[in-house]
């Protein structure tokens, strides 16, 4: 959105809430010598509602006669909730690039907005839904020039937008739809240069959904890559499905300096596989994952827990496959039932959604970062479990897979192998940097481990049971099977 702004000669000026301390006050200075209505345009996620709503009512109190625009993923799935507030104005809907630079001309020109795409708005007391955009928006260069490298770590890039596939926890969609485009391959070489040449990026991240859906594109990227050099500099992380990927290709993404991949594996059980129409098999991710090992890949990977009819055994089957597998890094994640998803309106269904102040328990990390002191509720819990146990399953899992002094080497002593979870930084001093909230998420993740000891042996409520973690001793020592591709995943594969 910035971009498309700035691309248009809007003198469009952004404030992060997640890097500045006083983010109202940095709004004030920003509008020292702008053109009055001032317009407030807030990107907002449903974990992020609550402090988007209480912001942007001081704003409006203290500009009266300013526009407010909400826009997102949250607004865009439920954009009557967002109306509701009377202090809001205007909400987009979806991809809203162009849509909002219409608005921004027509309102500086005094003209009429009421037709613009994916534009909701109230009139004569009724919320007017526009309809929606169907040319999908381009996928715009970011503006890394706008943000501050010593603020912002830039080794990152979008190269495409959408996803084909039908997850019912997936909330992305929700802006893109299941079109998929990307940009030219050309201008995503140069924007790897410039990364590299401009802000010193020796390690890159793919932002992009589903990174290979169109082979012929990335083989267009993996050979520009390699006649300009990159690969020998730089190396780059991206995520893919298990369905989507096969030896050849890759063995050739390996060769063109990309080490690091990003499975969402999500459950080591065919059957809920099916129920979460995922598209692919946990057959097909456990082939994908070995071959990516065997290649040399660093691999990381999620599971979720919560799941509508997950059982204790299943979330044990996942926590056993993601040891077997021998994954470098992994997010045991909490159910999460966004807006707009088909998870969400199951939960409804069931009168299992549970909505905590706006939105404020919507955070599927949220066993890993809550004070054990003061646990977020799950948002959904499925029948058949109960929050205590799906807590405890997960910091169990955390547990029996970090307790290891080989993983805990790579995550901290190799940032180039990183999925952009966690970067040890590279150099020295900024590794010192991070000691601090480091050793503050040690002593609470050590407050876990004591609290979940008490629960499973001084006074045991949860199905594990010491049995558990005997078991996953054998893991310590444990060794893959070695990964021998077939005679015909080694022939050189289809560039179409």
């Amino acid at each position: 959105m910035l971009a498309v702004l700035h691309d248009n000669g809007v003198d469009a000026k952004f404030v992060d809430e997640q890097v500045e301390e006083h983010p109202f006050e940095r709004i004030q200075e920003q509008l020292k010598g702008m053109q009055k209505p001032y317009i407030f345009g807030f990107s907002v996620l449903t974990a992020a509602f609550k402090s988007a709503i209480e912001l942007s009512s001081r704003l409006k109190q203290a500009y009266p006669g300013s526009i407010i625009i909400f826009g997102g993923l949250h607004p865009t799935s439920m954009p009557d909730e967002v109306l509701s507030y009377p202090h809001i104005d205007y909400v987009f809907r979806g991809e809203s690039e162009s849509p909002l630079l219409e608005f921004y001309r027509n309102t500086r020109d005094n003209k009429d907005i009421s037709h613009i795409p994916n534009l909701s708005y109230r009139k004569n007391g009724k919320v007017v839904h526009n309809p929606m955009n169907t040319k999908p928006e381009e996928t715009p260069v970011f503006p890394y020039h706008l943000f501050d490298p010593t603020k912002y770590d830039l080794g990152f890039i979008l190269s495409s937008r959408g996803c084909p596939y039908n997850c019912i926890f997936c909330s992305n969609r929700l802006s893109t739809g299941k079109k998929y485009r990307y940009k030219e391959s050309e201008a995503i070489l140069a924007k790897l240069e410039r990364l590299y040449s401009k802000y010193g990026r020796k390690y890159v991240l793919f932002l992009d959904d589903n990174f290979l859906v169109d082979r012929k594109r990335v083989y267009e990227l993996i050979a520009g890559i390699k006649k300009r050099g990159l690969h020998e500099k730089m190396t780059f992380n991206f995520q893919a499905r298990g369905d989507n990927v096969d030896y050849q290709l890759l063995k050739d993404l390996y060769e063109a300096g990309f080490r690091s991949i990003f499975f969402g594996l999500e459950t080591a059980s065919e059957k809920l596989m099916r129920l979460i129409q995922k598209g692919e098999t946990v057959e097909q991710c456990k082939r994908a994952v070995k071959m990516a090992k065997h290649i040399g890949f660093h691999v990381s990977a999620t599971f979720i827990y919560g799941l509508p009819g997950e059982t204790f055994q299943d979330r044990m089957r996942s926590v056993a496959l993601s040891q077997e597998l021998d994954l470098d890094m992994v997010r045991f994640n909490n159910a999460t039932p966004y807006p707009g998803t088909e998870l969400f309106n199951m939960a409804k269904q069931e009168h299992r959604l549970r909505i905590i102040g706006l939105y404020e328990n919507f955070n599927s990390v949220s066993t890993f970062v809550e004070n054990p002191f003061n646990p977020i509720p799950m948002s959904y819990i499925p029948k058949g479990s109960t929050e205590a146990e799906i807590r405890r399953d997960i910091l169990y899992s955390y547990f029996s897979f970090y307790l290891n002094f080989g993983r805990l080497k790579k995550i901290f002593f190799n940032p180039d192998k990183g999925v952009g979870w966690f970067n040890a930084g590279e150099s020295p001093l900024a590794f010192l940097k991070k000691i601090p909230p480091l050793a503050f998420l040690a002593f609470m993740m050590l407050v876990k481990l004591v609290q979940l000891f008490f629960y499973v042996v001084i006074k045991p409520e949860t199905r594990i049971s010491l049995n558990h973690f005997f078991a996953l001793a054998r893991y310590f020592f444990y060794k893959p099977e070695p990964y021998t591709p077939s005679q015909t995943e080694t022939v050189t594969a289809g560039r179409t």
